[in-house]
C-alpha cells in the first residue's frame, strides 16, 4: 500500500511538473504574439500615414490637373 501511495504521489507530481511546463510555454508565447501584435499595429499606422499622404499628395495633383485643363482647351480652340 506504501508503494501504491508513493506511485501515486511521483504521479501527481509529474503531471504537476508537466502542466508547469505548458503553462510556461504558454506565458511565453503569450507574450510573443503580444509584442508582434504591438509591432503590427505600429507598421499599420505607419502605413495609415504614408496613404493619407499619399491621397493628399494625389488630391493636390488632381486639382492641378484641374485648373490646367481649362487652359489646355481654350488653347486648342484658338488654333482651329
Amino acid at each position: 500500500m506504501i508503494y501504491l501511495t508513493f506511485i501515486f504521489a511521483l504521479a501527481l507530481a509529474c503531471f504537476a511538473a508537466m502542466e508547469f511546463v505548458s503553462l510556461m510555454t504558454l506565458e511565453t508565447k503569450n507574450r510573443q504574439l503580444k509584442r508582434r501584435v504591438d509591432e503590427l499595429e505600429r507598421e499599420n499606422t505607419r502605413i495609415l500615414e504614408s496613404l493619407q499622404s499619399a491621397e493628399a499628395l494625389i488630391d493636390q495633383q488632381q486639382e492641378e490637373i484641374d485648373e490646367v485643363w481649362p487652359e489646355v482647351i481654350d488653347d486648342d480652340s484658338v488654333r482651329w
